[in-house]
This record gives C-alpha cells, structure tokens and sequence, in this order.
C-alpha cells in the first residue's frame, strides 16, 4: 500500500533530524551587519509511536546565561516541509499583509545541518537574517568557522551540473530533472555567510508580487545544495525545490 504523502514528509524529518545539534546562532541586520551570536543545542525528540516529537532550544550566551524553550510538534506537521534527503523549511503557508513572515532553509550532510533564516517582522521589510552552523557530533564542531563576518563576495566556477526535484503545497514530490545553478535571484539582496553558505531574499515583500527566496550550501568543493521557494501574487506558497550540484575540480 503506497504510504501517505503526509506521512512521508512527517518520515523525512524523523529519518533525518532527530538528534541533538551542537551550534553557533548569529544573527544580521538586514545590512548584513553582526547584532549577536551565541552557542545553541536544538533537540528533537520523538515518542515511542512517533507521532509527536519534543523540540528544544538551548541558548547559551557568552555571559553565562542560558535560556530554553520547549514545543511539541504534532504529526504530520504541515508547517514544515522535508525531501526525503533532509532538506526542506520551516515556512509561512501564506503571506498576510501586516503579520510576521518568515522563512527557515535547512541544509543536511552527514553530521552537518545548517539554517539560513530571513524574517520580516511586519510582512513587508526585511528585518533581519541568521545563520545557524550546527553538528551533530558535539561542540565545537571540527568542521564549522569560528568566522561571524559575511564576506562581500563569492565566485564559483561555470562548470556546474545538477538535477533538482520540486515539491508543490499538496507535498508531491516532481521527478528529477536537469537543473541550472541560479546563483541570484532578479532583484532579491545576496549575503553571503562564512562557510561557503549564501541567502537570496528580498528586502521588502508584498502582495501582489512572485516571491522567491533561495538558499545555497557549497558542501565541499565539488558538491552544493540549494534550496529555494516561491509564493505566488496571491501570498500563497507555490513550491519548493531542492537542487544538488557537482563540478569536476
């Protein structure tokens, strides 16, 4: 019996997140600008049946203090939406004028995770931006930067290949294609984060008008990931798409 497309997207994450993520929180300005950064754990956590999973945030500033928040996520989750690879986001279903929108890109590989956040605090301007470098093998990681300072460029060689998969709001999943590396979005601003990570957003969304938001993870030299959204005129969401890119070096 073919498994619900529900139920898979609730499996995609519990195959893939259900660990303890040992990382480092910052956070920009819309300028790109540093505003803070401090260490986190972010655990997820299901039960027997795996219906419901614990999500808790550790925050641990340089201060010494520490804060923790605690959610239960319910089965199937339809805020979230996860390939089966790993990647996918945290999102608004809607775009509503006035009201808080944002959206959370999640990159996996092995023990690695990282987010790339933009958030709009009153659905229109850009307000702020975070990169989250996480590990799942503690901290501190043997793989992230001790770096904060977005960098003011990134060039990539043209020799790219790729396939993407694109999944639409009733969470089917496209066959693979060829895809095109899309570096930057028309019109969108492009902060580029230490650790070969880079965010494509706009600085103010509205109704009325495409939205695109994008990711991009540079793995390792001759392997990346990008992952980018779409809402339509209406506010709505229309897509994601994960794509995978190689280049011989």
């Amino acid at each position: 019996m073919p498994i619900d497309i529900q139920e898979q997207n609730w499996n995609n994450f519990c195959d893939r997140h259900l660990h303890d993520w040992h990382g480092i929180w910052t956070s920009y300005s819309a300028q790109g600008e540093v505003k803070d950064s401090f260490q986190s754990l972010r655990s997820f956590r299901a039960n027997s049946e795996k219906t419901q999973i614990t999500h808790t945030n550790r925050y641990i500033y340089a201060d010494g203090n520490i804060e923790e928040k605690t959610w239960q996520l319910q089965k199937p989750f339809l805020r979230s939406i996860f390939f089966p690879q790993g990647a996918g986001t945290f999102h608004a279903e809607k775009l509503v004028a006035d009201s808080f929108f944002a959206v959370e890109f999640f990159f996996i590989h092995k023990n690695l995770r990282h987010s790339a956040i933009a958030a709009y605090a009153n659905g229109k301007n850009l307000t702020g931006i975070w990169s989250i470098r996480e590990d799942s093998t503690g901290f501190p990681s043997q793989h992230w930067s001790s770096n904060l300072d977005l960098v003011s460029e990134r060039s990539l060689s043209e020799n790219w290949t790729g396939t993407s998969v694109t999944m639409t709001p009733d969470l089917k999943v496209s066959p693979a294609v060829p895809a095109n590396l899309n570096w930057q979005i028309e019109g969108n601003e492009l902060f580029f984060f230490p650790d070969e990570i880079s965010l494509s957003c706009p600085k103010q969304v509205e109704l009325g008008k495409q939205i695109a938001l994008a990711a991009t993870w540079l793995v390792h030299s001759s392997y990346m990931q990008q992952i980018t959204i779409e809402y339509n005129e209406l506010g709505g969401f229309q897509s994601l798409k994960f794509a995978e890119f190689t280049c011989e070096v």
